[in-house]
């Protein structure tokens, strides 16, 4: 069980490395490459957005967080199987992945329009400082979730429910 609560946490975490934040906007959505070269450059230009943003860097670091939050928090899995684990994620594999993802959400303009702004000093400084943003805002919403736990039990308990009525997971 604890197996496959590890390899939901891997997957979670990887989904969230690869987001990169773009801000909501009325337009067309993006048409397939109309030939061969098209379809080449485009998915050069993923690669690319990929390799400026640092996501393989970034998922190489996450992945090693997460293998030792695991080993603490649950030491009966063998290290063993964390070590081979994580020898199979292959981040080029991962990054062939999720091409398709970035090619059906943004035109090969818009790839460039990005890659374009990630090389501007302010493109450069916002993911020089991303990291810490995404850590200070992970430790923000903990705190939030807990207020939130602690207002809900606070209702449930003037309403009359023991703790027995209903289960919190620590």
């Amino acid at each position: 069980m604890q197996i496959k609560t590890f390899i939901f946490a891997v997957s979670l975490s990887f989904i969230s490395t690869v987001n990169i934040p773009v801000f909501a906007q009325s337009r067309v959505l993006p048409t397939l490459p109309t030939n061969k070269i098209e379809e080449q450059e485009k998915i050069s230009n993923i690669k690319k957005l990929l390799d400026i943003t640092g996501f393989k860097n970034i998922a190489r670091l996450e992945t090693i967080k997460l293998r030792d939050s695991f080993k603490a928090k649950y030491p009966q899995i063998p290290a063993k199987f964390l070590d081979a684990f994580l020898a199979e994620l292959k981040l080029e594999e991962i990054v062939d992945e999720l091409i398709p993802l970035y090619s059906k959400y943004f035109t090969n303009e818009e790839i460039k329009g990005l890659i374009a702004f990630y090389e501007t000093p302010l493109g450069k400084y916002y993911l020089t400082v991303s990291p810490q943003i995404s850590n200070e805002a992970e430790e923000i919403g903990r705190k939030y979730g807990i207020r939130a736990v602690q207002r809900a039990l606070q209702k449930l308990k003037l309403e009359g429910l023991k703790p027995e009525d209903y289960v919190i997971l620590r």
